[in-house]
């Protein structure tokens, strides 16, 4: 009887460290995915957050765009990235035209970098799989682009 109760307690602290852990990845923006929110706010609060702004152009139609959504947007380390260094903007170029051609968004899935003052850094079209996006959210978050390439970036092994 005494072997159990010791199981049974090792069982419980063991269970209980692993809960007491799972928080600190909810704290990094990973618990309830990336934060999306409309252009218009997404714009103002890269402005007024002074962060820089992650425009994903999408529709419900594109496959590339789904599994965008389905692999690299429910990638953890990319949501936690993502909602701790950019605002992130999802724009359905169906039902918001105008943004999209502002943009001259001519294929799906197109990912953009603003600044934060709202200039545009750079784009990415077509699908990103989580691990390149994981290497460029880095180059962009980091402000790297401003004085290396990618490449550059890359074989310094950030």
């Amino acid at each position: 009887m005494k072997k159990r109760w010791t199981l049974i307690t090792a069982v419980a602290l063991v269970f209980s460290l692993y809960i007491g852990s799972v928080p600190a990845v909810a704290d990094q923006g990973a618990g309830g995915g990336i934060q999306w929110v409309s252009y218009e706010e997404g714009r103002q609060r890269g402005e007024t957050e002074n962060k820089k702004v992650f425009l994903v152009f999408n529709a419900d139609w594109c496959r590339y765009c789904l599994q965008m959504e389905k692999e690299t947007f429910q990638d953890p380390t990319v949501i936690a990235y993502v909602n701790r260094n950019f605002v992130p903007i999802s724009v359905n170029s169906d039902r918001q035209q105008e943004i999209a051609a502002k943009y001259s968004v001519r294929g799906l899935p197109n990912t953009f970098f603003i600044s934060e003052a709202g200039d545009p850094i750079a784009n990415r079209p077509g699908y990103i799989a989580p691990d390149e996006m994981l290497k460029i959210l880095k180059f962009i978050g980091s402000d790297s682009y401003q004085s290396m390439s990618f490449s550059a970036f890359m074989k310094k092994g950030k």
